[in-house]
């Protein structure tokens, strides 16, 4: 039987909430250090001229929230940020940091539960150290100090629910209909959530090939993949103009996938043969009749093959621009660290079910594999400590000042031979529009308007945050 029980408890709910308050943690001290309320890039032209004014205006409609962005539809994000909108009375990039550090530290709290189900004690707080591990906010830096990156949090929750029901949808109609429920949600999230079919109909493919022929949960599993791809279809958007970002040869593809699927390794593309060795390793096994199904087996398929899929995906939208010549964008990480996270989950699998014989050099084999992914961690890590958030940390609030500067002298000459990260907007000229769009004056962030009160989640996040 898929995913069988062995009569193991559930993971103990202090360790899931002491995941939750790790995460939570340190991604409100790295927005304490580095954070400001300045908006950033896409913020600008999304919410400031389109979102906040229609909604102040009456002019907004619950359909407009299929809007699309770029190639995703981001319903969850937009509704997030206009409540946060609405109940503080002003936008407040630090207000949508903060509870996008409750969304992620839910995330990875829920994930840490799944992840070690079935494991004993000793077990279950490893695994939740790796998750918590994992989950550390400098090297997904872009989301944790993007307000608008809502979106990542939400496709992946919803994802992972989705998985987690259908994984095991064959033991009840509840279960599927919640699993069905979840993916449609992750689909409306964010583009990776059309994805998530893909991994279905893998996992689908395994049970068929493992048993023989196509069972009862087989085509269940089937029936409900088909379905979701064809919403996906119809969700999905096509953007023309990022025609320029796809890899031009093969050989640009595959470093970029290589890098990807390498993480944290991200500077060595081969590195990726031996971090995705063990998953590898365990559907060939199945496949070719030599390893049963473990408890929670199929999530970590689903979940592993959904982010090798996402892998895939990056490699071919945006292999062929510069973001990948020197490694992965963070604001990939957070959907990248679920392929580590499900190849160690079978490095535990493999080592469990090694003959006694060969245990010694299992062990030694998983030991190595284990300080290879662990220096890639630190090796990253440091880097992005070095390179980002310390200089950040020594000055965090210049972002602010040059743009209440921009604000006043209405001089593009201020952002001149700053780095890109300093400047709000590639395109000035929309930064400009929203600091004069009298729609939103008194609802500009509070740096940009001094001489007002604040609003209460405003004041509600500076306490929390150490900046009163």
């Amino acid at each position: 039987m898929h995913g069988e029980s062995h009569g193991r408890a559930g993971p103990a709910w202090w360790l899931m909430a002491a995941v939750f308050g790790f995460v939570l943690l340190l991604q409100l001290l790295l927005v304490a250090g580095t954070g400001t309320d300045i908006p950033f890039q896409d913020q600008w032209d999304v919410e400031g001229r389109w979102l906040y004014p229609a909604w102040r205006e009456g002019n907004l409609h619950a359909t407009d929230l299929l809007r699309t962005h770029n190639e995703h539809r981001i319903v969850w994000t937009y509704g997030l940020d206009l409540a946060l909108f609405a109940a503080n009375g002003q936008w407040d990039p630090l207000v949508q940091l903060v509870a996008d550090g409750l969304l992620r530290a839910a995330v990875a709290a829920g994930l840490a539960g799944l992840l070690v189900r079935g494991a004993s004690p000793a077990g279950r707080i490893w695994g939740m150290a790796g998750v918590a591990l994992v989950f550390l906010p400098q090297l997904a830096w872009q989301n944790a100090l993007w307000g608008f990156q809502s979106q990542v949090y939400f496709a992946v929750g919803f994802s992972v629910v989705a998985f987690a029901l259908l994984s095991d949808a064959e033991r009840s109609r509840g279960r599927l209909v919640g699993g069905i429920v979840a993916a449609i949600a992750a689909q409306l999230a964010m583009g990776p959530g059309l994805l998530v079919p893909v991994a279905l109909l893998g996992l689908a493919g395994v049970r068929a090939a493992e048993g023989g022929g196509i069972d009862r949960g087989a085509w269940r599993l089937l029936g409900t993949a088909l379905g979701l791809i064809g919403l996906a279809w119809t969700l999905h958007v096509s953007v023309p103009a990022h025609a320029a970002l796809h890899p031009e040869n093969t050989g640009q593809f595959f470093n970029a996938l290589g890098r990807a699927l390498a993480w944290p390794h991200v500077g060595q593309p081969v590195a990726a043969v031996v971090l995705n060795l063990p998953l590898v390793w365990v559907v060939l096994a199945r496949l070719g009749g030599r390893h049963r199904a473990a408890e929670g087996e199929d999530f970590i398929l689903l979940l592993g093959g959904w982010a090798v899929a996402l892998s895939v995906a990056m490699a071919w939208t945006r292999g062929g621009g510069h973001e990948f010549d020197a490694g992965v964008p963070s604001r990939y990480v957070d959907f990248l660290v679920l392929v580590p996270l499900a190849n160690s989950w079978c490095v535990v699998v493999l080592l469990r079910e090694a003959a006694v014989r060969r245990r010694p050099a299992m062990r030694l084999l998983a030991a190595a594999w284990g300080v290879f992914l662990l220096v890639g961690w630190l090796g990253l890590s440091a880097e992005v400590m070095r390179g980002l958030v310390l200089p950040r940390m020594r000055d965090r609030e210049a972002p602010v000042r040059l743009a209440v500067a921009f604000q006043r002298s209405d001089d593009a000459a201020v952002f001149a031979g700053q780095p890109l990260l300093l400047i709000p907007h590639p395109n000035l000229g929309a930064v400009r529009a929203v600091l004069h769009d009298p729609v939103m004056q008194g609802a500009l962030p509070p740096s940009l308007q001094p001489g007002r009160p604040m609003g209460p989640l405003s004041r509600m996040a500076r306490w929390l945050l150490g900046r009163q």
